[in-house]
């Protein structure tokens, strides 16, 4: 503001030093002032800064979003998400979003520019509060570019040719999930035209809906001139059951490792060919893996399941360490997550507490049904930090498995080693096993983590029952 440098060098130097000149101040803190002085002035210049500005004239107000609001929930769960916005539990903020959505609650629209916010940079929270901003998500998005990933809210008939970065994804997306093969046409008539970046992130798109019809566009991806590009194409044909590429990692396989007398006989890759580097084996390995080693674990990971016998993780290995193989079988199973194949063989390398190379165990526990969970939490967490183990599952977990580590951190006193897993537990317990009697026991002012455990479901309990 005008003039307020010059009160602030008065105020610290003295009046005698820097005389205050309040003709440069704004007009009407001047019309105020009247006889007053360096106080008064600097009182009214700070209620003028206060204030704001004159509104401005001549503007024309914006249309409101079209389309209808959902219910509100009740007020006491309105003021829990105001609590949670505001830095208090916020880690529940997407608990309170999943559930108000499923209960077929609305979000108060003054609270939508604070949401939008907060899943700027994290990217987790996006679809939910794309769900909650409902009708006003793209609204939105058009007054702030900060705001713009709520595009992804609706794909217009125009956003292909016409939209940024996000609608143009979320248009694609929209169209691969309708008509695959129309979203693939549309991308094979641009692809030359897009950066590598945005044909590696549009690439990633087919993972939905993928099937052998997209294999000529893949195969012709493979030799991309993007690094990136090549990556995805090989991850996406590995998945695709029936593919050439396929075929191709299973001939390999078949060369380098075989079946005799009960024992696997393996013999390391010699070299790295130029087919091998266009299925996108990457020459360099990590550390603490040899060369011929890490080239063999490659193929391994990029055979199909299905063309491997589930008993050779228990056979002995000859040619290389054992470890090898099964990192590669870690990582195929994991490649075809979701699939019958993956369970069984995940089910077996977590009973032989396989290496599983850069993977954790948690990455094959994934692959199990829910319902296997806890049963195989309790057969590892001898040999495996539980907190490593169920840190990485999805929330919430089954009841059997939130009662199993309640019922073990209910018995393990003050114990500070007990904390992440009980910080993990918090977040993770499913609404039927908030009650359990450790919220009931007292907690002193000691016991930190168990009295954080406990605010923290009885917190979440509350979330529950105000919108239901």
């Amino acid at each position: 503001m005008k003039g307020w440098d010059g009160l602030v060098s008065s105020a610290l130097l003295g009046t005698d030093r820097r005389p205050p000149h309040f003709e440069e101040l704004p007009e009407h803190v001047q019309e105020r002032l009247g006889d007053g002085g360096l106080l008064d002035a600097a009182a009214l210049a700070t209620v003028y800064k206060r204030a704001g500005r004159k509104p401005l004239a001549g503007l024309t107000p914006l249309a409101a979003a079209p389309g209808a609001d959902r219910p509100l929930p009740r007020p006491v769960a309105i003021r829990r998400l105001a609590a949670m916005l505001g830095g208090f539990q916020t880690s529940a903020l997407g608990e309170w979003l999943r559930v108000a959505d499923a209960n077929g609650w609305g979000v108060p629209p003054e609270q939508l520019p604070a949401l939008a916010d907060y899943a700027r940079n994290r990217a987790e929270y996006r679809p939910l509060v794309i769900a909650a901003a409902g009708r006003r998500a793209r609204w939105l998005a058009d007054l702030n570019p900060e705001w713009r990933f709520l595009h992804a809210a609706v794909a217009e008939g125009n956003d292909w040719t016409h939209g940024n970065a996000v609608q143009r994804r979320a248009w694609l997306k929209a169209r691969r999930a309708a008509d695959p093969a129309a979203g693939r046409a549309e991308l094979v008539e641009v692809w030359a035209t897009e950066s590598a970046a945005t044909r590696a992130d549009f690439l990633g798109l087919f993972a939905d809906g993928l099937s052998l019809a997209d294999e000529e566009f893949l195969e012709s991806a493979l030799d991309d001139r993007s690094r990136e590009v090549r990556r995805v194409a090989a991850r996406l044909l590995a998945r695709l059951e029936g593919s050439r590429y396929g075929a191709r990692m299973i001939e390999r396989l078949h060369s380098y490792v075989t079946e005799a007398q009960g024992v696997l006989a393996v013999e390391l890759p010699h070299r790295l060919s130029s087919s091998m580097e266009r299925d996108g084996l990457d020459s360099q390995n990590p550390q603490g893996v040899g060369k011929r080693a890490w080239w063999l674990q490659q193929i391994i990971s990029n055979t199909p399941l299905a063309a491997m016998e589930l008993r050779w993780i228990r056979l002995p290995v000859e040619g290389c360490a054992a470890e090898v193989l099964q990192a590669g079988w870690t990582e195929s199973a994991i490649r075809e997550a979701g699939g019958d194949q993956a369970a069984r063989w995940a089910r077996e390398l977590l009973l032989l507490k396989a290496n599983t190379g850069s993977r954790g165990p948690a990455e094959l526990l994934r692959l199990l049904p829910p319902a296997e969970w806890a049963r195989a939490v309790d057969g590892l967490r001898s040999t495996v930090d539980v907190a490593e183990l169920v840190g990485g599952l999805p929330v919430p977990w089954p009841t059997d498995l939130a009662t199993m580590i309640l019922d073990q951190l209910a018995k393990v006193g003050t114990n500070r080693a007990w904390a992440r897993l009980a910080s993990i537990t918090a977040r993770a317990v499913p609404p039927d096993a908030l009650t359990h009697p450790i919220t009931r026991e007292p907690t002193s002012e000691e016991d930190t983590w168990r009295r954080r455990l406990v605010e923290t479901l009885t917190f979440r309990r509350e979330l529950h029952e105000e919108l239901s």
